[in-house]
């Protein structure tokens, strides 16, 4: 191996090996069959939240969220209750692409989460799905990169838009539309491949993640929401979409010629345990919440806005709603931000949740704009009765345990851009869907979701190529592993600040030992550059998107 070797990346967001596994060895995923058997896989554990923003982050940079400073798509304002929407400008440490670069190697990337706007790499960029759309300034690098291939190619899609037709009934459209993003990204990947100079080139699936969020409960029989009538047209989506990727990876390899071979996933997949839907209600329950108006008007009219903006959305096409937030700009983030904390009274709220993700948020003096918890001895003894009380709790259904575990954010983040995280997060129990949370105060009922698929801690990790031991299976590894394992790969020093290793075990001893990891004092700070906030307008386009995929309720 040369230190100018080819490197191959390809991203399958949410891929598992518990359906490649058996996928691959009946025969019907050959091109991952034989990546591991020629090749070294297994495992790859996610950030904390197994979040597709900090997780890719943590890709893309080597570093825990608690350094990056990225937790989610979305972040509080500070001295508010409303959020803000998240690009690539507000990671706050560097990417491996500014490591290749700076080293002079060239570096293609495309579709990576977080990424908008494009850098100034050393080669060619198309950002991902935090941009508000293709005709943005910074969307592509060079700038005029995403025209051309436009022209050529057709219409860019940076994301299908499933939940509006599932909604309006056309799950079969869902699907063709599915497979149509998958042929058009490997279109532009093989483009780029094979008309633009690179060495180390970068490409994010999204489709597995999609997926599994919306055609899970068909594909499996034990879920509570499968029905026997949509599973026989539906029941073999995702692993259509698994095959379509296998073939896609075998393609673009092959596109490549001689390279080393790197496929990943930010995180797993499994049904949704639905347990984030369920913490307020099960704080307001145990008196860590307190709800404002309780059948009174104010109450009556949140509810009302909920009703009203949920039957809109299942309603009206995603071009109408579109061309309404064009002339509305800001109206959607302002009524989801009423919908989100819709009847809390501050003044009596300890803790609270968004009902979208599995965090809880203490209303902390000096921190949140009502917040009513004293730091210190009070917040850290409020902490612990939540906590308590939490892995108390019994799913209302089955009465088994709900909740597997509860982790303060110290116990799993560490860097200066700690105090943006959340005070407390949950894993559930991921053997079952939870149909409430009881812990002698019962939480309310809920309709089923849209999403019957949700995340798991572990993801996958290939790799193949000259030194890489083939059919070796990996344990321990990290996504946090994956940028400096490749700046290994390519030959170059590795900053010693990244929280990641080299992945040693998945490469022979020989050529390991005689090529060493070097490691040296480099600058890890992100490059300066501004912040990029959205307008109003970019943050609904943003908001749309990042629905669409399933990221947000």
């Amino acid at each position: 191996m040369t230190d100018n070797n080819k490197i191959v990346v390809i991203g399958l967001d949410a891929a598992t090996l518990d359906l490649i596994r058996p996928w691959a060895a009946e025969g019907r995923l050959p091109v991952l069959d034989r990546l591991m058997k020629t090749g070294a896989y297994g495992e790859l554990q996610s950030v904390a939240n197994t979040n597709s923003a900090p997780a890719w982050t943590s890709f893309a940079t080597g570093q825990n969220p608690g350094k990056h400073g990225i937790y989610y798509f979305d972040e509080p304002i500070p001295g508010t209750y409303s959020r803000r929407y998240l690009n690539g400008s507000f990671r706050k440490t560097r990417a491996v692409w500014d490591y290749l670069s700076a080293a002079g190697r060239r570096v293609g990337v495309i579709n990576v989460p977080l990424s908008y706007p494009a850098e100034q790499v050393n080669g060619f960029m198309i950002s991902g799905l935090d941009a508000p759309g293709i005709g943005k300034p910074g969307f592509s690098h060079p700038a005029g990169l995403i025209d051309d291939l436009s022209s050529r190619l057709g219409d860019y899609i940076i994301e299908p838009g499933l939940p509006g037709m599932i909604k309006a009934g056309k799950k079969r459209e869902a699907v063709d539309r599915l497979m149509t993003t998958i042929a058009q990204r490997r279109i532009y990947a093989e483009h780029l491949m094979k008309n633009r100079e690179w060495d180390v080139f970068i490409v994010v699936f999204t489709a597995v993640d999609l997926a599994q969020h919306f055609f899970w409960k068909d594909m499996d029989p034990g879920h509570p929401d499968h029905d026997p009538e949509q599973a026989e047209e539906f029941g073999d989506t995702i692993f259509r979409v698994y095959r379509e990727l296998d073939a896609t990876v075998g393609s673009l390899l092959k596109t490549a010629g001689k390279a080393h071979a790197l496929l990943l996933s930010d995180h797993g997949g499994g049904a949704n345990q639905r347990g984030a839907e369920f913490i307020n209600s099960w704080l307001a329950a145990n008196d860590f919440l307190a709800k404002a108006g309780k059948g009174r008007l104010k109450n009556g009219l949140f509810k009302g806005l909920d009703k009203a903006y949920r039957l809109f959305d299942r309603s009206f096409s995603r071009e109408f709603k579109q061309k309404l937030a064009d002339r509305l700009p800001g109206l959607r983030s302002k009524v989801e931000s009423a919908t989100c904390f819709k009847d809390i009274d501050w003044t009596a709220t300890r803790a609270y949740g968004d009902g979208a993700r599995d965090e809880i948020w203490i209303n902390l003096k000096g921190r949140e704009p009502g917040g009513i918890v004293e730091p210190g001895e009070e917040y850290e003894n409020l902490r612990k009765e939540i906590i308590q009380g939490l892995l108390n709790c019994r799913d209302r259904g089955t009465g088994r345990p709900a909740v597997r575990r509860v982790s303060r954010r110290e116990e799993i983040y560490h860097g200066p851009h700690l105090d943006n995280a959340p005070d407390l997060y949950i894993r559930w129990n991921t053997d079952i869907v939870l149909s409430g949370l009881d812990s002698g105060n019962k939480t309310e009922a809920a309709p089923p979701p849209l999403q019957s698929g949700g995340h798991r801690d572990n993801g996958i990790f290939l790799l193949s190529g000259p030194g890489v031991q083939p059919g070796r299976e990996l344990s321990n590894a990290e996504i946090i592993d994956v940028t400096p394992t490749l700046l290994y790969l390519s030959g170059i020093d590795i900053p010693e600040d990244l929280d990641g290793k080299v992945l040693a075990e998945a490469f022979d001893t020989g050529f390991y030992d005689s090529r060493p990891p070097t490691y040296r004092n480099i600058e890890t700070r992100a490059l300066k550059r501004d912040t990029m906030d959205y307008s109003r307008k970019e943050a609904d386009k943003v908001a749309r998107s990042l629905k669409d995929m399933g990221y947000i309720d």
